[in-house]
C-alpha cells in the first residue's frame, strides 16, 4: 500500500546510504519497499485499502465479548500474572499482516522495508517519521531495539526462543533500525518480527519490566485503555489522536469507539450472560451449545445471528499420539492396528453432535493438504527417498491416503478384524482373549492426560481396544505432572496438537524432527527419527518459492500420514459465531481471518437491541 512521507533531507540520505554501502556485500541486491512477502510479489501495494475493508464504514458504538477467568495484569509478555485480553490494541507492530495472503506483510510502525531476497541474514525497518505513541511522543529506532532486547531477556520463556535468531538489533539512525540474524535459513523471522508490539524506553524506564502491573503500557496503537475492573473487565476506547489512522492500511479498520472485555469464570454462566446481552460478540467453541444451546427468544426473534464463518486456515492438527521411544510402537502394523480400532464415526455422531469433520491431512483444510495421488511435483521430491522407506509406507505414500471409516453403528466389526490381523502379522499372539507379544508380555497402553474432558475421547477408543486384547487405562493427572511427565517423555500415548501455518518451515522440524526428538519438553511427542522425514523437512526450510513450499508441504504430509505416527482426530472447518444483529461486516470477507477488527454497527440496530436487552 502507499504511504506519503516526507523525504529525507539529502545529508540523512548520504548517512544512511553510506551505512548500508559499509555493512552490505557488494553482490548483494537490495530493494526497499512497503511491504514483505516470504513467497511471491504483494497484491496490495499499491492500493489504497484492502479488499476486505470498508473504506466508507461509520465509527462509533461498543464490541463487546467475553474473556474466561480473571485477570491481574496489563503485560501479556511476562510469564507473571495473568494478562488481560486485547493489550494489542494499545500498540503498534513494525508490520500488519495480510489477511488473504499467506505471509505477506505491510508496513505501519515501519513504513519502507529495506532488504536482500538472497541474503535473509539481516533486514531494516524505516520507521515512519509521523509514528507517535499516544503522549504524541515519536516512536524511534531506539524504542525497537529496547523491545527487542528486553523480550530476549525478560519476555516469557517460548517468545525468547521464538525471536532468539535474532543476533543483533542496530538503531542506525533515529528512524532506521537493523536486524542481524544467526544464520540464513529462518526466512520467517522478519514476519516475526514484524508483528511484536513495540513498547516506549521511555514508558518503562523507572518501573521494572518482569512484574505484574495494572498500569496501562504507553502505546501507539488505535485504542488507549478507558476503564478497568480488575478481574472483571475492561474497556478499550478509541484514541481520537491515533497517528495511523489515516494510514492505507487501517482505512475501514478500527471502526468500533470502544471494546470491552468481561471475564466469567464459568463457561456455562458466560453462554448466560450472552444470552442477555451482557456482551454482544460470541465465539463459539461448544458443539454442545451450538447444537443445543441457541434457541432463547432472541435467536426466535431475529435479534441474534448464529452463523459459521468459513477460511482457509489449516486445521490445527490434532491426534492421539505414539510415542515411538517405547519399543511396542515401533511396528508399523501395529500403529496402524490400532488406528483402525478408533471409531471416528460412532464418536462424532454419538458424542460430538456430528459437529466435526475427521482430519485427513496435516495441513487439512489448505492448499498444503495432500489429495488423491501424488502429482509429478510432489513426486520429484519423493522418488529419491522411497528405496528408504518400508514397502507399507511406499504403499501409503504412493495411494490415495483417507483415515479409516466405520458405519457409525458403534461395533466397528470390519476394521477391528482387519486390526487383529495386522497385530497378528507383527507376531502378536492371543490367550484366552488376551494379546501378548512374542516374549510372553501382554500388551498395554497407558494414556496421560491432563484434561477430563479427553475422557470422551479415549474412553470409548480403551473399550475398542480391549476387544483385540489390549489392557489400556487413562490416567488424568495435574497440569504439572503432566508438563513433567510429557517433559521426559514419559507416557505411552497422549491427545496432543499441531498448529500448523500456510508457510510452514522451521517449526515443523521441531514437530517432526529426529534433531530435537530426545530433547527434554521437545514437541516432537511422537518421537520421530526417520531420516527421510528429515530430508523432506530440510528441503521445506529453506523452499524460496510458494510453489515449493506447497509440493514440499504435500509430500511431507504424504510420508507422516503413511507412516502412523499418530491417530488424527477432527476437527471444525470455519469459526462458529454467534453475535447480536447490531454488527455488519464488508462483503468481500478475508480469506484467513474472521476479521471482526473490519466489523462496524449500524447505530440504528444497536439502539433496537439496547432497547431489547434493557427491556428483558
Amino acid at each position: 500500500m502507499c504511504c506519503n512521507r516526507p523525504r529525507m533531507g539529502s545529508i540523512q540520505v548520504i548517512i544512511v546510504s553510506l551505512v548500508f554501502f559499509l555493512i552490505t556485500p557488494a553482490s548483494a541486491i537490495v530493494t526497499t519497499s512497503n511491504a514483505i512477502a516470504l513467497n511471491g510479489t504483494p497484491l496490495h501495494a499499491k492500493e489504497s485499502f484492502f479488499p476486505y475493508a470498508n473504506p466508507n464504514a461509520p465509527k462509533g458504538g461498543t464490541f463487546s465479548t467475553m474473556a474466561q477467568g480473571t485477570f491481574d495484569s496489563l503485560n501479556a509478555l511476562i510469564s507473571k500474572g495473568t494478562a488481560v485480553n486485547g493489550t494489542a490494541y494499545l500498540s503498534d507492530s513494525l508490520l500488519v499482516s495480510s489477511l488473504d495472503e499467506p505471509s505477506v506483510a505491510y508496513g505501519l510502525l515501519a513504513d519502507k522495508i529495506t532488504q536482500d531476497t538472497e541474503d535473509p541474514s539481516w533486514i531494516i525497518f524505516h520507521i515512519h517519521p509521523n509514528a507517535r505513541f499516544s503522549n504524541q511522543l515519536p516512536v524511534t529506532a531506539d524504542d525497537v531495539v529496547f523491545t527487542f532486547e528486553t523480550i530476549l531477556t525478560q519476555a516469557v520463556p517460548g517468545l525468547r526462543s521464538y525471536y532468539g535468531d535474532i543476533k543483533k538489533i542496530t538503531a542506525l539512525d533515529q528512524n532506521t533500525v537493523r536486524f542481524d540474524f544467526k544464520n540464513k535459513q529462518n526466512r520467517k523471522i522478519p514476519f516475526a518480527i514484524g508483528q511484536m508490539s513495540i513498547l516506549s524506553r521511555q514508558d518503562w524506564k523507572n518501573r521494572s519490566f518482569d512484574q505484574v502491573t495494572m498500569t496501562p503500557p504507553l502505546g501507539s496503537g488505535p485504542y488507549i485503555v478507558e476503564s478497568i475492573d480488575a478481574g472483571r473487565s475492561i474497556i478499550y476506547k478509541r484514541n481520537p489522536q491515533y497517528w495511523g489512522r489515516d494510514l492505507p492500511v487501517n482505512q475501514g479498520k478500527y471502526n468500533f469507539d470502544r471494546i470491552k472485555y468481561l471475564y466469567y469464570r464459568d463457561l456455562d454462566t458466560a453462554f448466560q450472560g450472552f444470552k442477555v446481552g451482557q456482551y454482544t460478540f460470541r465465539l463459539e467453541k461448544s458443539e454442545r451449545s451450538w447444537v443445543r444451546g441457541y434457541d432463547f427468544p432472541a435467536i426466535k426473534n431475529g435479534l441474534v445471528i448464529k452463523q459459521v464463518l468459513p477460511n482457509r486456515n489449516p486445521v490445527t492438527m490434532s491426534g492421539l499420539v505414539f510415542n515411538l521411544r517405547q519399543s511396542k510402537f515401533q511396528d508399523i502394523n501395529v500403529r496402524q492396528a490400532l488406528t483402525l480400532a478408533f471409531d471416528f464415526e460412532w464418536l462424532n455422531k454419538s458424542v460430538l453432535n456430528g459437529q466435526y469433520t475427521r482430519l485427513q491431512s496435516y495441513f487439512f483444510n489448505s492448499e498444503l493438504e495432500a489429495k488423491g495421488l501424488p502429482t509429478e511435483a510432489e513426486l520429484v521430491y519423493l522418488r529419491p527417498l522411497l528405496p528408504h522407506l518400508p514397502n507399507a509406507v511406499q504403499q501409503g505414500i504412493l495411494t490415495a491416503w483417507q483415515a479409516p471409516m466405520s458405519d457409525g453403528q458403534g461395533f466397528n466389526r470390519d476394521n477391528l478384524l482387519k486390526a487383529r490381523q495386522l497385530l497378528l502379522n507383527a507376531g502378536y499372539r492371543y490367550v484366552n482373549g488376551h494379546l501378548f507379544d512374542a516374549h510372553g508380555q501382554p500388551f498395554k497402553i497407558g494414556f496421560l492426560s491432563n484434561d477430563e474432558s479427553q475422557q470422551r475421547i479415549i474412553l470409548p477408543f480403551i473399550r475398542n481396544l480391549g476387544k483385540l486384547g489390549i489392557s489400556a487405562s487413562l490416567r488424568v493427572v495435574d497440569i504439572p505432572q503432566y508438563i513433567e511427565r510429557t517433559r521426559r517423555f514419559d507416557y505411552d500415548m497422549i491427545m496432543d496438537t499441531f498448529p500448523q501455518t500456510l508457510t510452514p518451515s522451521s517449526e515443523q522440524q521441531g514437530y517432526w524432527g529426529s534433531q530435537v526428538a530426545e530433547q527434554p519438553g521437545s514437541l516432537n511427542t511422537a518421537g520421530i527419527q526417520n531420516p527421510v522425514v528429515d530430508m523432506l523437512l530440510k528441503q521445506l526450510v529453506v523452499a524460496k518459492d510458494r510453489r515449493s513450499i506447497i509440493d514440499l508441504s504435500r509430500a511431507l504430509d504424504r510420508v507422516l500420514r503413511a507412516e502412523f505416527y499418530m491417530i488424527p482426530l477432527y476437527g471444525f472447518v470455519g469459526n462458529r459465531v454467534a453475535y447480536w444483529n447490531q454488527y455488519q461486516m464488508p462483503k468481500q470477507r478475508p480469506l484467513y481471518d474472521i476479521g471482526v477488527d473490519y466489523w462496524w454497527i449500524d447505530a440504528k440496530a444497536e439502539q433496537k437491541i439496547n432497547q431489547y436487552i434493557g427491556s428483558q
